[in-house]
């Protein structure tokens, strides 16, 4: 049997009962809503990849070495339940997954994406719980999300998980004020989506004018300021701006061995100081459905040249060292494994990118490509998808590409091409 189907079947058994326990639930808490106060919904996924994986990739050429060292797997099914609850002033999301990889391994799991109370009177409102606070005004990239640090332009839209908070905030008409503890029992940390600290948002909106301003301070990586602000020319087109100050953040970055093979990680997550992050778009709908997106962006919390210059250096030494000394083709393929942490070092890869989007709905369909491209190597992603939107069902299938030169870092990710299909039932 073919893997792609061994993984699906096998993720069909991790959870064949757990669809309709869902369904069960769901129907007796519908029927009990109104008596209960009790609102409940929710959506079941089913998601598959099929995956071409890179052959220039540290990943791949640490496995090259001791196969396995880092699993790549080429087909991944999954189904994913998301369930909604809200009663009495208390609101709840939760999500249960169901795995399947190549060979027919599966895994389970389930997290808490919210879980949180409210309560307030006329224009202040309260909350304390796990909560999602998304902020910031940007497509792509948003520099001013301080609390949900949320990666952008993922494959299927899902419900992010919330953070720790206790929060404050108050509305009229035109201007609202969010005050946010963010992580508050959480001990001293640089990791910015663990870390203690204090955030507020104010906003004012002045006719087609929506202006904001951003402050954080955290417990180790000290004050961060910004500002952003949407214009809506016209029916038409919008344009936005999003800009950032950091006293420091925390970057992975190489930190020399006494020898050039490591032991340990050589990419240690250290302080840099004041880091800039800028963003700068617009949005354009025409009447026929048509949508563009055109947006350049500056992340200050990226890698910098000099690192990927370091980075790509040590791939070509590590491999030039392998070929000559047999052995030490083991601490070879971990030292290659480690390069690779640096493409999860922050939320984009390069500090300079552009990023544009088309996409045209009819009817129920809809149908985008969109492009992100780092000028300083020319690497790109390429994404094609195709949507359909029915009364309870969507259904969505896409590619992605990535590639540039043999020293791009898109050209160098351990997949270099990804299909994926998938389809949503809500309920």
């Amino acid at each position: 049997m073919h893997s792609a189907a061994q993984a699906a079947l096998s993720t069909h058994r991790v959870l064949r009962g757990f669809v309709l326990i869902v369904s069960f639930i769901s129907n007796m808490a519908l029927s009990n809503a109104c008596a209960d106060d009790l609102q409940f919904s929710g959506q079941i996924r089913h998601l598959w990849t099929v995956s071409e994986n890179n052959d220039r990739d540290p990943v791949s050429n640490a496995n090259q070495f001791i196969p396995g060292l880092i699993p790549e797997y080429k087909n991944d099914a999954s189904v994913q339940a998301e369930l909604h609850a809200s009663a009495h002033g208390v609101t709840a999301i939760a999500t249960l997954q169901g795995q399947a990889f190549d060979q027919g391994g599966t895994e389970a799991t389930g997290w808490l994406n919210e879980l949180y109370t409210g309560w307030g009177e006329n224009a202040w409102q309260f909350s304390i719980g796990k909560k999602i606070v998304s902020w910031d005004v940007a497509y792509g990239f948003r520099p001013n999300d301080m609390i949900q640090q949320e990666k952008r332009q993922t494959f299927i839209s899902n419900s992010l998980i919330g953070r720790p908070v206790a929060s404050a905030e108050y509305f009229d008409a035109d201007n609202s004020l969010a005050l946010v503890w963010v992580n508050p029992v959480h001990g001293a940390s640089t990791d910015a989506t663990v870390e203690q600290a204090f955030a507020a948002r104010a906003y004012h909106h002045a006719g087609s004018l929506d202006i904001y301003g951003f402050a954080r301070y955290g417990q180790e990586t000290g004050t961060s300021l910004g500002s952003a602000a949407a214009w809506v020319a016209n029916e038409s087109l919008e344009l936005h701006t999003s800009y950032r100050y950091s006293q420091q953040v925390a970057l992975l970055t190489l930190v020399p061995p006494p020898a050039f093979l490591a032991r340990t990680a050589p990419w240690q997550a250290l302080l840099i100081n004041h880091v800039q992050q800028a963003a700068i778009g617009m949005t354009y709908t025409t009447e026929e459905q048509h949508s563009f997106i055109i947006e350049a962006w500056w992340d200050g919390a990226a890698p910098s040249d000099k690192q990927w210059q370091q980075w790509n250096q040590r791939n070509v030494a590590l491999g030039q060292l392998a070929s000559k000394n047999a052995s030490l083709e083991t601490p070879v393929a971990y030292n290659l494994a480690w390069q690779a942490n640096l493409f999860s070092a922050a939320n984009n890869l390069r500090r300079k990118n552009l990023f544009a989007r088309w996409s045209w709905k009819t009817g129920a369909w809809e149908t985008a490509i969109d492009a992100l491209y780092t000028p300083v190597d020319k690497g790109r992603t390429t994404t094609a998808s195709i949507a359909w939107q029915g009364d309870r069902w969507h259904v969505d299938a896409g590619i992605r590409i990535y590639g540039g030169p043999s020293s791009a870092v898109f050209a160098q990710i351990p997949q270099n091409k990804l299909f994926y299909t998938s389809a949503t039932w809500a309920f």
